[in-house]
């Protein structure tokens, strides 16, 4: 997003607040600029009307939440929305059957639990199966979560130039934004 776009996402935040609407927020603009460059217009505009529908006490969205909002619309169905921890070990004890293994689970983390564990142990009754059951199932939805962070940044990376470290394009990009002059 360059200086432009934001200041366009911001006009959209001015028209819905008139307590701000003769304020100069040129500032802001260079300020989301610089901290989201590499979100683009269209998900930024998604982001900051989703943010505007959903906001109660009318204030500016921060940059985190735009940031937050983005990876929820990009992620979408990649994104594990799993069940708690507790709310899948009673799903599980209210479903598992020592005798029927093609059991259908409300989420997958819930079903590779169950593998990595084993049904047997489970219906066994070990001592702090449940324990077990929780630490198992938290690490699997860690991991589809780490794996989903992962892909984000590798997005961001391939879409700075190539002859550029990350680095060296947000740097050069708030030099020109704040019209300050290379070293």
């Amino acid at each position: 997003m360059n200086v432009k776009e934001a200041a366009t996402l911001l006009s959209y935040v001015v028209a819905t607040m008139p307590n701000i609407q003769d304020k100069d927020l040129s500032a802001t603009a260079k300020a989301w600029a610089i901290i989201m460059p590499d979100i683009s217009f269209e998900l930024g505009q998604q982001a900051v009307l989703k943010i505007l529908r959903d906001k109660k006490i009318p204030t500016v969205p921060l940059p985190g939440e735009i940031i937050n909002t983005v990876k929820e619309i990009v992620n979408g169905e990649n994104k594990i929305n799993a069940p708690s921890d507790y709310e899948a070990w009673q799903e599980v004890r209210s479903k598992i059957d020592f005798y029927k293994h093609n059991q259908k689970w409300s989420h997958p983390a819930i079903e590779e639990t169950i593998k990595i564990i084993g049904s047997r142990n489970i219906c066994g009754g070990d001592y702090n199966v449940a324990d077990r059951f929780m630490k198992v199932y938290n690490r699997i939805v860690k991991r589809t979560n780490d794996q989903y962070e992962n892909k984000v940044t590798l997005q961001i990376i391939d879409n700075t130039p190539k002859n550029k470290s990350l680095l060296t394009f947000i740097g050069e990009h708030k030099q020109i934004v704040l019209g300050q002059k290379a070293v």
